[in-house]
């Protein structure tokens, strides 16, 4: 890889790299699935402007936490193989 040629430098990248992508990835899931679950009560209740900002602001804060306790996870496990 040119970019980053050492191997230890393209570990770390890597490691805190992958996870933002991960996330990245998996968000337009987590907001199809808050669109099918509450978009319809909440757009009847508030608008479909609102609701749409509200469920991005849930998206965004699940997706987050949801990156945390993978990581949480993934730490412990690591922490035992060792």
């Amino acid at each position: 890889m040119k970019l980053l040629p050492e191997k230890e430098t393209r570990k770390t990248f890597m490691k805190n790299t992958l996870p933002f992508l991960f996330g990245l990835a998996w968000m337009p899931v987590i907001w199809v699935i808050f669109l099918a679950i509450f978009a319809q009560p909440l757009a009847a209740i508030i608008g479909w402007s609102a609701t749409l900002v509200f469920l991005g602001i849930i998206t965004l804060i699940c997706t987050f936490l949801l990156l945390r306790f993978f990581r949480r996870i993934a730490h412990n496990l690591y922490q035992k193989s060792q």
